[in-house]
C-alpha cells in the first residue's frame, strides 16, 4: 500500500494516458475487424475505477459530500430500474456491458474520479503533466487528421465509407474528439486572454484548425459561442462589436431559415437530410425526431413515479441533448446530479474560466455526451479545477 501511495501521481498519468492508447486501439479493431472483442477502452476504464473505488474505501478518513451524493444518486438510479417497464424483462448482464446500469456507471464515472482525489491527493505538476501530455497526443493526431483528409484513409476519417466530411484521427467517437479538441481550445484561449502570450495564440488557432476538420455542428457552436464572447467582452472594440452583434442577431431572427438554408447546400450530406425532414432536423440531426419518440413513449409509458425518478431504457430512448437525457434517464436526481457537477466547476472560477464553462455546457445542452464521456468529463473536470487556475500555473506543452 506505501509503495501504490508513494507512486499514486505516476499510476494516475499512466491510467489516464491508457485511455488514449486504448481508444485508439478500439477505433482500429472495431473497424478493420467489427466482429471481434474491441472494447479496449472500456476495460482500461474499469480497471482505473476499480482501483479508485479500492483506494477511497482503503484510505477514507472523512465524509466528503460527494460520497453522499453517489450513495444517494445511486439510490436514486435503482429506484428508477425498478419502475422500469421493459416487456423483455431485465437482464443484468446486458444492463452492466450496454444497458442502464453500463450508462449510470458512465456517468458517475467523472464523481468517484473527484472523490478520488479528494481522498488521495495528487501533486500539483500532475494535473499540468496530464495535459501536456494530452497536449502531445493532439499534435500527433494532427498528422492522422492530415493524412485522413489528403490520402481519403477511411480509419482516420468520422464517418468513414459515407460521403459525409470529418475525420477524427485516432479518435474512435467523433463526438469524443470534439470534446477533446474544445478542452485545448479552452485551455489555450484561458492563457491567451490571461498571459497575453503570443505562443498560447498560435497554439489556439493551431487547434481550432485541428476542430474545424472533424466535421461537427458541435465544434462550429462552440467556436461561435466562444468568438462572440471574445468579441463582446475581451476585444478593444467591445462596443463596437456589442452594437453590431445586436444588429446581426436582429438580422438572424428575421431571415434565419433562409440563412441556414444556405449554409445546409453548402454540404451534400445536410441537404439529403433537409429535403427528406426539414430544417429542424438537419440542425439538430435528426434529435428532434427522437425527442418526440421519446416523449410519446413517455406518456404512454411513464407512471407518476417515473416522472420523479426516471426510468427507460437509455439505449434506445436517449435524445442526445444533455439536460434532456438526464432527466428521462434518473429523474429529478439527474437534474440535481447535473446542477451539482456545474456547481463543482463553478466554484473558484474567475469570469473567463465561467465563460468557458458556459460556453461548453451550452454546447453540450444541444449536442449531448460531455459527461457521458469519461475522458473527455475528467479531462475537462482536471483543467478548469487544476490546469486553469492562475496566470502562475501554465502548462508547458
Amino acid at each position: 500500500m506505501n509503495f501504490i501511495k508513494k507512486n499514486i501521481d505516476s499510476i494516475v498519468i499512466f491510467f489516464l494516458m491508457a485511455f488514449f492508447v486504448s481508444d485508439f486501439l478500439t477505433s482500429i479493431t472495431f473497424k478493420l475487424v467489427p466482429n471481434s472483442f474491441y472494447r479496449y477502452s472500456g476495460i482500461v476504464k474499469l480497471v482505473f475505477e476499480i482501483f479508485m473505488v479500492f483506494m477511497i474505501i482503503t484510505q477514507y478518513k472523512k465524509p466528503f459530500r460527494t460520497l453522499w451524493f453517489i450513495l444517494g444518486i445511486t439510490a436514486s438510479f435503482i429506484i428508477s430500474q425498478l419502475l422500469l417497464n421493459s416487456p423483455e424483462g431485465y437482464n443484468l448482464q446486458t444492463e452492466f456491458l450496454s444497458g442502464n446500469i453500463y450508462f449510470f456507471n458512465r456517468y458517475i464515472y467523472l464523481l468517484i474520479f473527484a472523490l478520488f482525489i479528494k481522498t488521495i491527493p495528487l501533486k500539483e505538476e500532475t494535473y499540468q503533466k496530464i495535459y501536456t501530455y494530452f497536449e502531445y497526443f493532439l499534435y500527433v493526431n494532427a498528422i492522422a487528421l492530415i493524412c485522413g483528409y489528403i490520402f481519403h484513409i477511411e480509419l482516420f476519417r468520422s464517418y468513414e465509407y459515407t460521403v459525409r466530411f470529418g475525420v477524427t484521427g485516432f479518435f474512435s467517437k467523433p463526438g469524443e474528439a470534439s470534446y477533446m479538441y474544445m478542452i485545448a481550445v479552452a485551455v489555450n484561449y484561458y492563457f491567451w486572454i490571461t498571459n497575453k502570450q503570443k505562443k498560447y495564440g498560435y497554439k489556439l488557432l493551431f487547434f481550432i484548425a485541428c476542430s474545424l476538420c472533424l466535421g461537427q455542428k458541435k465544434m462550429l457552436l462552440f467556436l461561435l459561442l466562444l468568438g462572440i464572447v471574445f468579441l463582446v467582452r475581451h476585444n478593444r472594440y467591445k462596443k463596437i462589436f456589442s452594437w453590431t452583434l445586436g444588429v446581426l442577431a436582429v438580422g438572424f431572427f428575421f431571415f434565419k431559415e433562409t440563412i441556414l438554408t444556405e449554409l445546409i447546400k453548402s454540404s451534400d450530406f445536410w441537404t439529403v437530410i433537409y429535403n427528406e425532414s426539414g430544417l429542424l432536423s438537419t440542425v439538430t440531426s435528426y434529435r428532434d425526431q427522437l425527442l418526440i419518440d421519446t416523449m410519446n413513449h413517455m406518456n404512454e409509458n411513464w407512471s407518476f413515479l417515473n416522472y420523479i425518478f426516471g426510468g427507460l431504457d437509455f439505449n434506445t430512448f436517449k435524445v442526445e441533448f444533455e439536460f434532456i437525457d438526464l432527466y428521462i434517464f434518473m429523474g429529478i436526481a439527474g437534474i440535481i446530479y447535473y446542477l451539482y457537477v456545474v456547481s463543482m466547476l463553478f466554484n473558484g472560477s474567475d469570469l473567463v474560466k465561467r465563460n468557458l464553462i458556459i460556453i461548453t455546457f451550452v454546447t453540450s445542452l444541444l449536442s449531448g455526451g460531455l459527461l457521458l464521456n469519461v475522458t473527455a468529463a475528467i479531462l475537462f473536470y482536471i483543467v478548469v479545477k487544476y490546469v486553469m487556475k492562475s496566470n502562475k500555473n501554465v502548462p508547458n506543452g
